[in-house]
């Protein structure tokens, strides 16, 4: 047989390892208790996190009042280069997630001493806080049994994010508590009546930030309540809801506060919106508010504004709450809006013509501007949204920033540039990480930022061959956000932060002292600077100022003599962020409880007075600053040791299934290490009616590149036994028993908007028809399959081809099997429709079990090599119909209404020259779950299906089958 050779092709292909993969070279890192996991490229910033986390737990500890016991596993990583953190409470095996990334100045966790310690302290909080064991006897044995603790499983979400945000802000002096965002945000939305009720405070994905309320607002409560009923009272809370006597959360919390959370926190609601009107108040009464006119009326999630070189056209990248991010050029030019005005102004004057008496609707809104060019996701090659716009210097192309997967789906941040007249999008780097690029004035390079393992840098991209070089070192002390090139290519402008603050530099580019810079601090003490932004004649930078918590733009002149002090520009109620310039003024965003919206400051009026607001209006502005934390000690750790197949940990496993014709009750384990180097599961099965019994020990080992399987199998199947479904037929060649191994190999490629697997596999077994001697097996297969993903604003299109070759041996008889898939998917909203066709034939097959066999469920029990005949079909009795050749037809639709998609399908299958025209065809609802293997929680693979159907058309008049009732519920464990 060919396919064997080419299996083991596919098991020799020669790849590097993946920086992030399991394949790739981790090390592990061990203090007292904590093993940290890493791949080796992060060893610096692994390191300097392992140094402290002995401290940063004992002063959590300290802090909340209890010391979990457990050795804590962490997983440092950057899957998708953003700032993020998880803690995994599991009672027993707890577990702390680590991304390396760090946030820029302008992020709501933007405000910190060290990223690191920040993300250590928050979700080492969370751990402490949520592994406190129930006194309860009934508690002590459900967290056995479900490892979760009774404040993970009684407290709402702003609880557990909130309280680790309160210890986040005490421990580290910085933190969201004593960030100007968290105080900008909440004023804000109180200013608008938009403080989200109790109901939406822990969740609410429908809203604008809804979702960091629960850390924002949470905390704010939160420190409300300790306030009001004294020091130490959030610890009793912890106390009763961990108590012997059983109580819920809102029980445990009125015992202590005194009233409900929900009546509590509408009182919390009203003190906060009087402090947010009183700071408004003393704000406007030191002087007139200066933000300017609304250019554009926004909302959700919008990028920074860039202007073209001649001021006539403006690039932005709108978000939206159900759609990808779009980047649209809008015309600076005043024809459009004096169209939309005279417009509108006729469509009043009609309304009067017909009812002189009616009263039109004001203007409270600037007129929406068409996109003179859109760029959507879909329009892009692989479907990835753009973010980051830049204008090249000729005024024709803008460089943007895609985040790209590299071959495991790990993303990556690269430089594109997009010509809005013709189009055309090209790629510039691959697997760069570079971010916040802006061109030189030649247009042959652009400087950028480049997060990568941890470190932070400036870079130098040459935007003709896409070769990135360094302009700093690494660092993980400095975090660098925001480069911009002054108009003559000279100097640099970038946000820096260092020692716990954000300062504004000034590095020269160009000239025999390039590399020289000038720290420009705070213009105010305990202030924070952000997003430069140089004026079009280079003599002046333009930088968001944070300050007690109101953020507003300065203005920083550079040239003249001597140079003049900063001031302030911009003098908001709420947030400033992005400066622009533009020979019209200055853009920026301003924050608002839906989005952010886009404003026109006149530059020729300036602020004369800055924000000054007592910080007793806290925390609708900044608090007082607090004394600086005693600094969290390093310890010494040991050098780190490979990662090899890591600690093989177990977790019991009940599957199985069970429907009209059967059922099967599995039990096993699964095994595997908390990357997923090495999985395995050993399962044994008991059965009714037919279904699959005996055992099976299955393997997946991915330190490789390739990833390579084993699956070791002994069971039986019975279908003349099935229920009632078909009569008894002893002899039929479907009962059989089977014993053998696979040995397995698969590769994957993925990338923006599709996915590329190739796998093969090679069965050496034996099969025994019941009444007749056992046969040796082999099997060879190989199979491929390619799925792509486009989305174009709320439409979604997906796509998938499969193709599938199997050669067989069975007792000396060779055989063929060959079949294809394709699937495609359009979807809108929560609606969707999917269509999959399947065709295949075989050859030179003489026995009954080596058909293709439509009907029953996939088993855990065999290995993909004998499934690979099956039409699975759960409705169905296992060999209702086998045959040579089959086809099948699908449709499924999914409308938000259901509570599972709607499904019809039929199935027919023949043996010799001329195909059946007979169709078995059923109707139903099913509801499918996949998992894929999630060894940080111990989880294998798992597949659900759970449905029912009728059966419209049977062919087979010796069935009692049409206008039956059937129903199902399957599970598959893989590893």
């Amino acid at each position: 047989m060919r396919l064997p050779r080419l299996f083991l092709l596919l098991l020799l292909l020669a790849l590097p390892a993946l920086a992030q993969g399991p394949s790739a070279d981790w090390r592990t890192l061990e203090t007292a208790h904590f093993r940290v996991h890493y791949p080796a490229a992060s060893e610096a910033w692994a390191r300097r996190a392992a140094e402290r986390l002995e401290s940063i737990r004992e002063r959590v500890a300290e802090e909340i009042g209890f010391t979990p016991p457990e050795i804590v596993d962490v997983l440092v990583s950057d899957p998708v280069a953003d700032s993020n953190g998880m803690a995994l409470p599991f009672l027993g095996w707890p577990r702390l997630v680590l991304w390396t990334s760090p946030p820029g100045p302008e992020s709501v966790i933007g405000h910190y001493t060290e990223w690191s310690e920040m993300l250590l302290v928050h979700e080492e909080a969370h751990l402490v806080h949520m592994l406190r064991p129930s006194r309860n006897p009934w508690g002590k044995l459900l967290g056995k049994i479900a490892p979760a603790g009774p404040i993970l499983r009684g407290a709402p979400r702003w609880v557990a994010e909130g309280y680790a945000t309160v210890v986040e802000g005490r421990l580290t002096g910085s933190g969201r508590p004593n960030g100007d965002i968290r105080a900008a945000m909440l004023r804000r939305w109180a200013l608008a009546g938009k403080l989200p009720g109790y109901g939406a405070l822990s969740s609410d994905s429908r809203s604008w930030s809804g979702m960091s309320m629960a850390y924002l607002a949470g905390s704010a409560y939160l420190e409300w309540l300790e306030e009001r009923a004294g020091p130490g009272s959030l610890r009793s809370l912890w106390a009763r809801m961990t108590a012997r006597q059983s109580r819920s959360f809102d029980e445990a919390f009125e015992g202590v506060f005194g009233d409900s959370p929900a009546d509590l926190y509408d009182r919390f609601r009203a003190e906060i919106t009087w402090r947010a009107f009183e700071a408004e108040r003393r704000l406007t009464d030191a002087g007139p508010l200066r933000e300017g006119e609304v250019w554009q009326d926004l909302s959700w999630s919008t990028g920074d504004p860039a202007v073209s070189p001649d001021g006539k056209r403006l690039a932005i990248v709108l978000g939206s709450r159900d759609v990808p991010d779009r980047l649209v050029v809008w015309s600076t030019e005043p024809d459009e809006t004096e169209k939309a005005a005279k417009d509108w102004e006729e469509r009043r004057g009609k309304l009067l013509e017909r009812d002189p008496e009616d009263v039109p609707a004001v203007r409270s809104a600037p007129f929406a501007r068409k996109p003179l060019h859109t760029l959507h996701a879909l329009s892009t090659a692989d479907g990835v949204e753009p973010t980051s716009p830049r204008w090249m210097p000729d005024g024709r192309s803008i460089l943007f920033v895609r985040f790209e997967p590299d071959r495991e789906g790990f993303l990556h941040p690269d430089l594109f540039l997009w010509t809005p007249e013709s189009g055309e999008v090209r790629r510039i780097t691959r697997e760069a990480d570079v971010r916040d690029p802006d061109p030189g004035p030649d247009g042959s390079w652009a400087v950028g930022v480049r997060h990568r393992h941890g470190a932070s840098q400036l870079v130098r991209a040459d935007l003709g061959t896409g070769e990135v070089t360094e302009i700093t070192p690494p660092s993980i002390e400095e975090v660098y956000d925001r480069p911009r090139v002054s108009p003559d290519g000279s100097r640099i402008a970038f946000a820096r932060h260092r020692g716990g603050v954000w300062n504004l530099v000034i590095r020269d580019a160009v000239s025999a002292t390039a590399g020289e810079e000038t720290v420009i601090a705070p213009p105010v003490g305990g202030a924070t600077v952000s997003a430069p932004a140089w004026s079009a004649d280079g003599r002046t930078v333009y930088a968001v100022v944070g300050d007690r918590g109101f953020l507003n733009v300065w203005a920083f002149p550079l040239d003249g003599d001597p140079v003049s002090a900063p001031f302030p520009v911009t003098r908001t109620a709420g947030a400033a962020f992005a400066p622009a310039s533009s020979p019209d003024g200055l853009f920026y965003l301003s924050l608002e409880p839906d989005g952010l919206d886009l404003r026109l400051l006149n530059l020729k009026i300036l602020a004369s007075v800055a924000s000054d607001v007592p910080t007793e209006l806290a925390p609708v502005v900044r608090p007082p600053s607090p004394a600086t934390p005693e600094p969290f000690q390093p310890a010494e750790v040991a050098e780190s040791r490979p990662y090899g197949l890591g600690r093989q940990e177990l977790l019991p496993l009940i599957g199985g299934g069970g429907g009209s014709s059967g059922g099967a009750f599995e039990l096993g384990a699964r095994g595997g290490d908390v990357i997923g180097r090495l999985d395995w599961l050993a399962l044994g099965s008991f059965s009714s009616s037919g279904w699959a019994e005996g055992g099976a020990l299955a393997a997946a080992f991915r330190g490789w590149p390739v990833e390579v399987g084993l699956h070791l199998f002994q069971a039986g199947e019975r279908p003349s036994e099935q229920s009632g479904d078909l009569p008894a037929q002893p002899g039929t060649g479907l009962d059989v028993d089977r014993r053998g191994a696979e040995l397995s190999a698969r590769w994957n490629r993925a990338w923006s908007g599709g996915a590329f697997q190739l796998a093969g596999r090679t069965l050496f077994g034996e099969v025994e028809p019941d009444g007749g001697p056992a046969l040796d097996q082999e099997i060879a297969s190989l199979s491929a399959g390619l799925s792509l993903f486009r989305q174009h604003g709320a439409w979604r299109l997906t796509a998938g081809l499969a193709s599938r070759h199997d050669e067989g041996r069975t007792d000396g008889d060779g055989w063929t099997r060959t079949a294809g898939r394709i699937r495609l998917g359009l979807g809108k909203d929560d609606t969707r429709l999917v269509l999959d066709w399947r065709r295949g034939t075989s050859s030179g097959i003489r026995r009954d079990f080596d058909l293709f066999q439509l009907g029953g469920a996939d088993s855990s029990l065999l290995p993909e090599s004998l499934l690979s005949g099956r039409i699975s079909s759960p409705a169905l009795p296992l060999g209702t119909l086998p045959g040579t050749d089959q086809e099948t037809q699908r449709a499924e639709l999914t409308v938000g209404l259901l509570p599972a998609p709607v499904f019809f399908e039929r199935h027919r299958l023949w043996s010799g020259a001329s195909s059946s025209d007979e169709w078995l065809s059923l109707a139903g609802i099913e509801w499918r779950w996949t998992l894929g293997p999630l060894p940080i929680a111990r989880l294998p693979g798992l597949d659900v299906r759970l449905g029912a159907a009728r059966i419209l058309d049977d062919p087979s008049p010796d069935r009692n089958l049409e206008d039956a009732f059937r129903w199902w519920v399957t599970t598959v464990w893989r590893p």
